[in-house]
């Protein structure tokens, strides 16, 4: 009988605006989840830290679906008419968020804790051809925008 491979390794990407997991799920590159051949989807996981502003950048080719686990986060979508949208996800909001190919989007965590972020993309990431623009956080909406709202 054939040893099946139970584990794979997963690759931490850390820089000053918290760490990833990228492609948690690699066995299905040899088609695990896929009985047909390999997937392109990818599923990542994220740590933002307060105060980061991960935004704008948008993909012309891959949607996402966002999905809060720990903490708060205020997801900010522009649509293919140009209209901000605001969206709070996390542990007290639970949610999955499709983002769809051509939008820009970005998150910021809410409060004083980080937020985890659980994330699929339709795409796998090539680093020689990443599907990626990007823009400043204030492009589209001021600064005060990502600011919690007191009402």
């Amino acid at each position: 009988m054939p040893y099946t491979i139970r584990t794979s390794s997963v690759n931490k990407f850390v820089d000053a605006r918290g760490w990833s997991l990228n492609d948690i799920y690699p066995m299905t590159k040899q088609g695990a989840l896929d009985k047909n051949g390999p997937s392109e989807f990818q599923i990542n996981y994220s740590i933002l830290y307060p105060g980061i502003y991960k935004a704008w950048h948008r993909h012309q080719n891959q949607d996402d679906y966002f999905c809060v686990l720990k903490g708060m986060a205020q997801v900010g979508i522009i649509n293919k008419e140009g209209k901000a949208k605001k969206y709070f996800l996390g542990e007290h909001n639970p949610m999955v968020l499709h983002i769809e190919a051509g939008e820009w989007h970005g998150l910021t965590a809410l409060g004083n804790e980080p937020c985890g972020l659980l994330y699929l993309v339709t795409k796998r990431y090539d680093p020689h051809a990443p599907d990626e623009e990007r823009l400043p956080y204030t492009e589209f909406v001021g600064h005060d925008w990502w600011l919690p709202e007191n009402k």
